[in-house]
């Protein structure tokens, strides 16, 4: 498994580390090992479509710089979130995107 760390700073404020494995052969499907964000949630394992939107607000972080800040927001209280449910949220905004395209 080789694995990338990346940060997300979205515009409302919300931020995300996460940890991606570039071995994922579908290119529409990244591979996420650890997702952690600083609203208080985190998610392990999981699989989620390519969002070009949020590629935008994406970087490159080293793995130093995720684990010191993977431990910040552990000492300010994280708690382990519900995959299910962002797998749910997901797939939602898939098929609304696909019914978009469609009606095109």
């Amino acid at each position: 498994m080789k694995l990338t760390y990346l940060q997300t700073d979205f515009p409302n404020g919300t931020s995300h580390i996460l940890m991606r494995n570039l071995d994922s052969t579908n290119l529409q499907l990244n591979h996420y090992v650890l997702v952690l964000s600083n609203k208080g949630k985190l998610w392990v394992d999981v699989f989620w479509p390519y969002d070009e939107e949020s590629e935008k607000y994406t970087r490159l972080i080293s793995e130093q710089k995720f684990w010191h800040t993977f431990r910040e927001w552990r000492l300010q209280g994280v708690m382990l979130g519900d995959s299910e449910k962002v797998a749910q949220i997901l797939a939602r905004r898939q098929l609304d995107k696909k019914k978009k395209e469609n009606n095109i």
